[in-house]
């Protein structure tokens, strides 16, 4: 029963990641850039060798260069799938293992990973390359050994040091890290160890010294207490303050998530000691999220690590039940077992994306399919922008992920979340915070020398009529430009493909060695500017 479970737990992750098929975010391509960078050589950089801390993931990253050593930065997707792999047999292991450690049967436990197998948000996840379902995975491993160290010592120092691999997954790890050095401190009090605060601070020396180091070493490295990407979405929680309350509860009523919170309560008064620290832990994270404001990627990111601890709380806490309606209250039982697996059936429906949704799901569904369009387009334009964009050409973008793993340009990323200098004195000026900030008054400090137009990126020949037709429809060229005249300082250009029935234009700054010349490139490609200098 139990190894049926498993197999059936793997064919229904394998069915969601089909449905899902063909899932991209230019959110991913950040890391690939830096991890791409550091296989080749130049350290961990972004775009064409810029020192910025454009990322969250520094232990993703890492990994991620691994197989980029074999492929020269090439193919960062299949990497990154390749990578994910390992943690997605990881997450069931630790499913299994946290409701073993909370006390369940073993069929009881697999019957867990089956069910945490039809979260669709999961699969997309997994395929998006993010550092999202490691961390997930990681988070689950490192309460499974804080838990199952409540019986055997042995699995405290993993629980310690797989709390550092949290930390270092991403950068807002390291609130989950302390709050596991907590839950290692409640369980030697809870056992009576002999002075459990040196007993607790003895087993952590190592992995905190370990990420004392890190911080220090990014810190000098990049000349920045934290990430460009903190500072850039700082403003999310100050002007949309209800963003995060109705995320954390579109996810929660959305997937059912209410029903470990519910089961929390029942095992609470059980005393449950497992069951209250995974609680604890989860609630505590949905009030982070609801402060930070959540996030926009449409596959419940910030929720997602919470997901496997109330789901194993939900079947533990109907397994509890039952139990105790058997022995005591046997008169129960008709009513209870369907109810409780009523329950559970839903769970499972309602994390399962395929089928029957709600608005909010819906909306996700339809966000990762035009994601997915989106980067297929931005890698297509890229074709485009390589024809003109020199070795550490300026090249300014509302598409850093993309642009930095297959352009040449030194990018100067338009949300801050690669620009120290947008990130730390930005604003959100006629822009949505939920995405990062603004600076107009910065661009001329950052003296760029290319814009691209808007999406759609690529378009009909002679798409424009006009010069001033084309900055029109370049971003925010309404609010730098009280900044740069754009009429005097750059002129209009466009790369036409091979064939001839496409274009991306662009804007290129003026200077000595600037020429409007039409020129082709060993591509095909045509480089003109229609409308003259």
């Amino acid at each position: 029963m139990a190894l049926a479970s498993l197999i059936a737990a793997a064919l229904v992750f394998l069915t969601q990641c089909i449905s899902a098929g063909h899932v991209g975010v230019d959110d991913a391509y950040f890391t690939f850039s830096f991890a791409k960078n550091l296989a080749i050589g130049n350290g961990p950089t972004y775009s064409h060798g810029l020192r910025v801390e454009g990322y969250s993931t520094p232990l993703w990253m890492l990994l991620l260069a691994l197989p980029m050593l074999f492929t020269r930065g090439q193919a960062p997707l299949l990497c990154a799938r390749i990578m994910g792999a390992p943690f997605v047999l990881l997450l069931g292991y630790a499913v299994y293992r946290l409701a073993r450690a909370c006390g369940t049967r073993r069929h009881t436990a697999t019957f867990c990973v089956l069910l945490l197998s039809f979260n669709t948000d999961l699969a997309v996840a997994y395929l998006s390359g993010m550092e999202t379902l490691p961390h997930v995975a990681l988070t689950a491993f490192a309460f499974a050994s804080l838990v199952a160290s409540f019986s055997k010592v042995t699995w405290q120092r993993t629980a310690a040091w797989a709390g550092l691999a949290v930390a270092l997954m991403r950068i807002d790890g390291f609130l989950t890290f302390a709050f596991l050095i907590v839950g290692a401190l409640v369980r030697a009090v809870n056992l009576k160890e002999p002075r459990p605060f040196r007993l607790t601070a003895r087993l952590h020396l190592a992995p905190v010294g370990v990420f004392a180091l890190w911080f220090a070493a990014r810190y000098a490295y990049y000349g920045l207490p934290l990430p460009s990407t903190y500072y850039a979405k700082q403003l999310i929680g100050v002007l949309l303050p209800l963003r995060g309350i109705e995320y954390v509860a579109n996810e929660v009523t959305g997937q059912w998530l209410w029903l470990g919170l519910a089961a929390w309560c029942w095992l609470l008064w059980r005393r449950n000691l497992a069951a209250a620290i995974l609680g604890a832990f989860s609630v505590l994270h949905l009030v982070y999220v609801t402060k930070v404001g959540g996030d926009w990627m449409p596959f419940g990111r910030f929720v997602l690590p919470v997901v496997p601890l109330l789901l194993v709380l939900s079947v533990v806490g109907s397994r509890d039940i039952l139990d105790v309606c058997s022995t005591v209250r046997r008169w129960l039982n008709p009513l209870i077992v369907p109810v409780a697996a009523g329950c559970l059936a839903m769970l499972a429906v309602r994390m399962d994306h395929r089928f029957w949704n709600s608005p909010h799901e819906e909306a996700k569904n339809e966000g990762v399919k035009e994601q997915s369009r989106n980067v297929d387009s931005y890698r297509y334009a890229a074709k485009f922008l390589r024809q003109v964009i020199p070795p550490g050409g300026r090249l300014v973008t509302d598409y850093g992920g993309v642009f930095a793993c297959y352009t040449q340009g030194a990018l100067i990323e338009m949300w801050g979340l690669a620009n120290a200098t947008i990130a730390t004195r930005g604003d959100a000026e006629g822009i949505n915070p939920i995405y990062g900030k603004t600076c107009a008054a910065c661009y001329p400090d950052l003296r760029p020398e290319y814009f691209h137009v808007m999406a759609p990126l690529v378009r009909p020949v002679n798409a424009f009529s006009s010069a001033d037709e084309v900055i029109a429809n370049v971003w925010q060229t309404n609010t730098i430009g009280r900044y740069i005249d754009f009429r005097q300082a750059f002129s209009v250009g466009r790369v036409v493909s091979p064939k001839g029935s496409e274009a991306l234009y662009f804007l290129q700054r003026r200077g000595p060695s600037f020429s409007t010349e039409t020129r082709k490139t060993k591509a095909g490609y045509v480089i003109d500017f229609p409308f003259g200098p």
